[in-house]
């Protein structure tokens, strides 16, 4: 089950139902609950303080265990089961982002601490990256692995899967977990470094770069601060909002105290069996009993089949292991003279390649340390759990048993039936399956119509060829450098001021959510790959680094405030529904809401369309709107820092131009030419779907979905009321939390 979860939870576009979360949170770490009586802000401190005295007396059992215990196979055990959660660290902010909140100024820090985890502007940089360099290290390349391979690796325990899987799950739900998540990444900055890596980070000092997995550290891959502080400066503005979000910070870093302390706990037990040759002989059987039960039907030990004794080891190995011990198989005290390890895994033996070479280093160490047979017959009945060695502390508890969930109805959620609507309904992350089917035909239809554009001279070209990119980019900016001098010398007529202002309303819904086609790159592994670290810093660049000052929404609200038009915020029905916007102004950008939620279905088309929109207006567009707003005094701040920062040369064209290049380079078809065809195909409509043929009117009712209407503006649309709310207010995709008015 936790496997399956933790696949499914990587999914960037994976949906999950609140009341399931809920439930697997209850499963790892019981129900998150409010201080109580207690205020929230004394709570969540007293959380963190009892938190970090846990850590460092956990880190000193790790230590211990590591220096009393010469075997490697503590430290291989050590890292194999705490690699799903590296692979974790700090996806809980990764769907905080969004369109909704691109103004906000405490989501921009959220996302400067998520800048910092996956390590942007630098590819493979991530916390989890940095632990696989650990692995090679330590000659476990072959779990070094990207987290689409990690729940298939059998030597990970299944439960090892559940914190992970759970953290990832409620990334997905960000909207209605916010505060919760902002709980736990304060939570894990207080902690720093797990207590597991801090204690072998003590026996291996140099071995890498130990502050990439310390989420209290300042690691220099951005301009971050302090981490700590500034999660405990995000903390403070969610208290700031209400006892009610206090409390909901609180209660997720109590929850998440919990869950690492059990997470912790099933690592310890696990190092520990590493050191006791029975103890992993247990483990060892139980993970392959349920292989081993298929066959040896023939194969009979006191009077029974080998697959009888297999299928009763799936829940109790210990009668399985007793059997072995006394079984011809086995010559206790000599592994080098055991049928076990020997004739039977042998090329000529019945299970050749059955075990791996680190399941036979398990079978010779227990039958080294086994006793010799004495004429005492062998017991087989004792209860499990009994056989724990002197000195190690019992197994932790199962995580309880959770249900399978039901499939989510296709029903769920709303489907828009104009522009204004969808507009409104895409500002958040989370996609119920009737949003996601209206997201898929808008895009989809689109692109229809992109395609139809293929031929324009300014079209991608109609081949890639291995050089790439780079020489068509500069070709382009010759191009566009050419017609921005054949415009001024003709002495282009200026527009008049009223067609300024109003063509900067209608660009409004646009560059309101700049950059928003990328915001499925904030995925942590999406976003430290070699194709997705360059879309993400764009994304962070839009978004101005984390800082409001430099946020290009912020500063398009400020040009037009300079122009006197004060617009409503962009996530709020009233925005989507102002009179001043024409509806055929939201076109292109309910396009790049639809695009931003579906990072792995349009993949090849967001990387085409990402380079149209920073190639755009490089060298001719942008100086031109700069001649203009100079000519009527209002500011050209925006057009200014686009004109530099989206530079064919080390700005974001020519990141976009490298991301696709990468892209095709290292994709599955790249010696297939007519699959490689295919792809570039792709990413040319995208690049066309920037400025597509333009749809009639009314073509967005003619997509093959059903619609449903939403009520008359001002009202919630339908299935978006939540228990508490005023129905008549729209309900916010994402919370705001401001620090200051």
């Amino acid at each position: 089950m936790w496997r399956a979860l933790y696949r499914n939870a990587l999914d960037p576009e994976a949906y999950f139902d609140v009341d399931r979360l809920r439930a697997l949170m209850r499963a790892v770490a019981g129900e998150p609950v409010a201080a109580g009586p207690t205020a929230p802000e004394a709570a969540l401190g007293e959380t963190v303080r009892q938190a970090i005295e846990w850590a460092e007396a956990d880190r000193a059992g790790f230590e211990k265990l590591l220096a009393t215990s010469t075997a490697p196979e503590v430290v291989t055990a050590l890292l194999t089961e705490s690699l799903p959660m590296a692979s974790a660290l700090g996806c809980w902010l990764q769907n905080l982002s969004a369109p909704g909140v691109f103004e906000d100024e405490v989501h921009l820090e959220l996302m400067a601490l998520l800048a910092d985890d996956i390590g942007v502007g630098r590819p493979e940089a991530s916390r989890y990256c940095e632990f696989r360099l650990l692995l090679g290290l330590e000659r476990l390349s072959g779990l070094a692995v990207g987290a689409a391979e990690l729940a298939d690796l059998p030597g990970v325990g299944e439960e090892l899967y559940a914190l992970p899987a759970v953290l990832q799950a409620l990334s997905r739900r960000s909207d209605a977990f916010a505060f919760e998540l902002v709980g736990i990444d304060h939570l894990a900055r207080s902690l720093g470094m797990l207590p597991c890596w801090a204690a072998l980070r003590s026996s291996r000092p140099a071995a890498i770069d130990w502050a990439r997995l310390d989420l209290a550290a300042v690691t220099g891959h951005s301009e971050l601060g302090d981490p700590v502080r500034l999660s405990g400066r995000i903390v403070a503005a969610c208290a700031g909002l209400g006892p009610d979000q206090a409390g909901r910070v609180a209660a997720g870093a109590a929850w998440f105290a919990g869950a690492v302390r059990e997470w912790s706990r099933r690592v310890l037990d696990s190092c520990r069996q590493a050191t006791d040759p029975e103890q992993a002989m247990i483990a060892l059987l139980r993970a392959r009993a349920r292989e081993g039960a298929v066959y040896h039907h023939d194969y009979l030990i006191e009077g029974r089949p080998l697959s009888a004794w297999m299928r009763e080891a799936q829940q109790d190995p210990v009668p399985l292991l007793r059997v072995l011990a006394a079984s011809r198989l086995v010559k206790p005290g000599n592994s080098a003279r055991s049928v076990l390890v020997n004739g039977l895994v042998g090329v000529r033996g019945r299970m050749f390649r059955i075990f791996s070479p680190e399941d036979l280093a398990v079978l010779r160490r227990w039958i080294d340390q086994l006793p010799a047979r004495t004429d005492q017959p062998v017991s087989t009945d004792q209860p499990s759990g009994t056989e724990q060695s002197a000195g190690a502390d019992p197994t932790p508890p199962s995580y309880p048993t959770a249900r399978p969930a039901p499939p989510v109805s296709p029903e769920l959620g709303v489907s828009p039936v104009d522009l204004r609507q969808a507009y409104f309904l895409l500002q958040g992350r989370a996609l119920e399956p009737r949003t996601r089917a209206f997201a898929l035909d808008y895009a989809s239809h689109w692109l229809e119509l992109a395609e139809k554009s293929l031929d324009r001279p300014e079209s991608l070209p109609a081949e890639w060829t291995a050089e790439g990119l780079r020489p068509w980019l500069l070709a382009q900016h010759d191009q566009h450098d050419l017609q921005f001098q054949q415009a001024t010398d003709a002495e282009e007529a200026l527009p008049e001021r009223d067609a300024v202002i109003d063509s900067a309303v209608q660009l409004a819904p646009l560059t309101l959510i700049d950059g928003s086609w990328l915001q499925g790159y904030t995925d942590v592994h999406l976003a430290s790959s070699r194709v997705g670290a360059p879309l993400f810093q764009t994304y962070w660049d839009e978004l101005g680094n984390g800082r409001l000052a430099l946020n290009h929404p912020k500063i398009y609200r400020d040009g037009l405030a300079d122009m006197g038009v004060t617009l409503p915020p962009t996530a709020s029905w009233e925005f989507a529904h102002d009179p001043r916007l024409r509806e055929e102004s939201l076109r292109l950008p309910v396009y790049w809401l639809c695009l931003g939620k579906l990072p792995i279905t349009y993949r090849p088309e967001i990387l085409g369309m990402n380079l149209a929109m920073e190639l755009s207006g490089v060298g001719g567009s942008y100086r031109s709107a700069r001649r203009f707003l100079r000519h009527y005094g209002y500011s050209t701040r925006f057009v200014d820092i686009h004109n530099t920062i989206d530079n064919v040369s080390t700005g974001h064209s020519a990141w976009a131009a490298d991301a696709i290049d990468s892209y095709l380079r290292s994709h599955p078809s790249r010696h297939d030419p007519h699959r490689l065809a295919e792809e570039w195909q792709r990413i040319r409509v995208g690049y066309e779907s920037l400025s597509p043929v333009q749809p009639k009117r009314g073509a967005l009712s003619a997509l093959r979905r059903s619609r449903q209407p939403f009520p008359a503006p001002g009202k919630a649309p339908a299935g978006q009321e939540q228990a508490g709310t005023d129905p008549a207010q729209p309900r916010l995709h994402h919370p705001p939390i401001r620090i200051s008015a």
